[in-house]
């Protein structure tokens, strides 16, 4: 009977591990074999072992690219999830019109990122983009920019975008988990007096530690493969000053034909997102 079971399990699991080999398997192991060889997509390719390697890690515009991911991710760990977090809670506590408000939360995230992107490159327009025109009504126009050709701000309005359109689709992962927290709770907390704040920080906090942590990974793993927002916005410029390394892989690989080059630089991405990954779960872990 139990042999039975294991073959009617690897039956029904194996079309989804036929996709998964086929979409995600082999072609990454086609770039890491690509990684260590110098091909420029048409002519066939000549092994080079890590000189690829090297080249990505002594070229400045590598570190620069990799900077603006980090701080994206950053911002994506210590805003949007903090921000979906205590929205989360406010919508838990406050039981009118929740559902009305979640959906309002959420309804960014099913428009495409390259609309984001198109309407906030009209939104950043520096001659008569309206965040330029209401610094100016509001008396700072001192604070005027373009903001996406100065080189200062450029990488910060190419992850404003992305931050706000997901902070909604946070939201409805950690609602649904505080949602599970059994009421008598809450009441039980009330009674004793406790805040607010005490709530959300005493019981709600720990009780969905696991939940938080699995929002982590997955906005680690989508600021590492980001790339809709900032090639809608800027193509990542100017230069490299708010490319992301999708963007710079992009442009490496199918831009300048340098295949060898852009396939090294995929398999730092995939090696940064294990690494994060195993990371952050090693901390849920420990606390």
């Amino acid at each position: 009977m139990k042999s039975k079971n294991n073959g009617t399990a690897i039956l029904f699991s194996a079309p989804a591990f036929l996709l998964y080999t086929l979409f995600i398997i082999i072609p990454v192991g086609y770039s890491a074999y690509y990684s260590v060889t110098n091909w420029n997509g048409v002519s066939a390719s000549v092994f080079n072992g890590f000189a690829n390697y090297l080249e990505i890690f002594q070229t400045k515009d590598y570190w620069k690219v990799l900077l603006n991911t980090m701080r994206l991710l950053m911002a994506s760990v210590f805003v949007q999830i903090p921000i979906a977090m205590v929205l989360s809670f406010l919508l838990l506590r406050g039981t009118r019109g929740y559902k009305f408000f979640r959906t309002l939360y959420f309804f960014p995230v099913v428009v495409a990122p390259v609309a984001i992107g198109i309407m906030f490159s009209l939104f950043y327009n520096g001659d008569v983009g309206p965040l330029n025109q209401l610094l100016d009504a509001v008396g700072l126009g001192v604070l005027r920019r373009n903001w996406l050709s100065d080189v200062k701000v450029v990488i910060n309005s190419v992850i404003f975008p992305q931050i706000w359109q997901y902070i909604g689709y946070s939201l409805v992962i950690l609602f649904t988990s505080m949602k599970s927290i059994p009421q008598d709770i809450f009441e039980s907390a009330d009674m004793d007096g406790a805040s607010s704040t005490q709530v959300f920080l005493r019981i709600v906090i720990p009780m969905i530690f696991d939940t938080i942590m699995i929002a982590v990974v997955l906005v680690v793993t989508g600021s590492l493969k980001s790339f809709d927002y900032c090639w809608a916005l800027t193509k990542g410029g100017p230069g490299n000053a708010s490319a992301l390394m999708s963007v710079y892989m992009y442009k490496t690989a199918f831009v300048q034909n340098q295949f060898g080059t852009g396939s090294a630089i995929t398999m730092t991405i995939l090696v940064y997102s294990i690494g994060l990954t195993t990371i952050f779960k090693k901390i849920g872990s420990r606390v």
